[in-house]
């Protein structure tokens, strides 16, 4: 778990001192885009050769829809009173243009 995280926090920091060029990044988002693929690819093949999971599927469906429900909603809430606190003129200055 260690090297996850590390690998995660020198992505932020290399992308944070924009050290790639336009292309460099585009290859880079293609190639996490195919290797996310790939992780759900084996994440399903696994849930669908273990059949005490499949059994549990019925609950855990229902879990899981609250959970994103609710994390995604939370996030638009919260995006939604950032921007209210952080730049109240935001929509005054849109509808100028």
């Amino acid at each position: 778990m260690t090297i996850i995280i590390c690998a995660i926090t020198a992505g932020i920091v290399l992308g944070w001192l924009d050290v790639f060029n336009y292309k460099t990044k585009l290859w880079l988002n293609r190639i996490s885009t195919v290797c996310l693929f790939i992780i759900l690819l084996c994440l399903g093949a696994k849930i669908g050769c273990d059949k005490e999971m499949l059994a549990k599927i019925p609950v855990l469906g229902k879990q899981a829809f609250i959970l994103g429900s609710s994390a995604i909603l939370g996030s638009m809430l919260m995006f939604y009173v950032i921007i209210k606190a952080l730049a109240p003129n935001f929509d005054k200055e849109n509808e100028a243009e």
